[in-house]
């Protein structure tokens, strides 16, 4: 462990009493760790069946800078949020926006750990050049289930447009099939699901709005809380979150924006 960290962890210890990882859940030596598995390159399945990715990656240096194994559980990304409120995982590292809703269920970091938005994208073949005239030819949206983007197209109006899906591939799949004429999605996830599922997409229009993606831990917990922050917070200044970045985004998705 980075000893920075550990001056740091020390000072925790005394402000929570002193009893730092008798309160974590990370006192076993194990920190589960919840993602999908269906939004490459940030979760997906390698060829030996782990989950490997950006955020799979995060969850390791997260661990090995604690000093823990680190149990990564794919889960579906509709059911993460109630796992971690219920304390079946420690943590998520999923792309999890932050909402209202689910600030009511469990508790974020201070910071994000990445920042991205939402886009629009059809098949190079399609025939619409706009979202504005798809949504007029009555156009169905492929979008993951229990995500902020299923969220924004039901607020502004388009839920009757809108098919959701497990994961991006799944929403892939359904326009493959013809039971959908864009996906909406995170572009970062998108260009590399397109390319896997051997895709021609093109965008319509740009990012329709930013958000950030945040860890998400049980209420409840502060001294657990302030742990991953000060580890998050060191890997970011010692520049291990921007090789993740480099590694599985190829550019630059860790620094806050201006």
């Amino acid at each position: 462990m980075h000893r920075a960290l550990l001056i740091a962890l020390s000072v925790i210890a005394v402000t929570f009493g002193g009893a730092t990882f008798a309160q974590t859940p990370i006192d076993d030596g194990v920190f589960t760790v919840a993602m999908s598995g269906g939004s490459p390159p940030f979760s997906m399945p390698a060829e030996d069946g782990t989950i490997i990715g950006f955020d799979a990656d995060t969850a390791h240096e997260l661990g090995d800078l604690l000093g823990v194994e680190v149990e990564i559980v794919q889960a579906e990304f509709s059911g993460i949020i109630g796992g971690v409120q219920a304390g079946r995982f420690d943590a998520s590292i999923a792309s999890h926006a932050r909402t209202p809703e689910r600030e009511q269920a469990v508790t974020y970091l201070d910071f994000p750990y990445y920042y991205g938005g939402g886009q629009f994208f059809v098949p190079a073949d399609s025939p619409y050049d706009s979202f504005e005239a798809l949504i007029e030819d009555g156009g169905t949206i492929a979008v993951d289930r229990g995500g902020t983007n299923q969220q924004w197209l039901e607020d502004n109006g388009y839920g009757d447009n809108t098919a959701t899906y497990a994961d991006v591939p799944t929403s892939l799949q359904a326009i493959q099939a013809g039971n959908a004429e864009a996906i909406f999605t995170n572009p970062i996830v998108g260009s590399q699901a397109f390319q896997t599922a051997g895709m021609q997409m093109e965008p319509l229009g740009g990012l329709v709005f930013q958000e950030n993606a945040w860890i998400t831990i049980a209420d409840g917990q502060p001294a657990f809380k302030r742990l991953l922050e000060l580890a998050l917070q060191e890997l970011q200044q010692n520049g291990t979150m921007q090789v993740l970045s480099e590694r599985w985004i190829g550019l630059d998705i860790v620094t806050p924006p201006n």
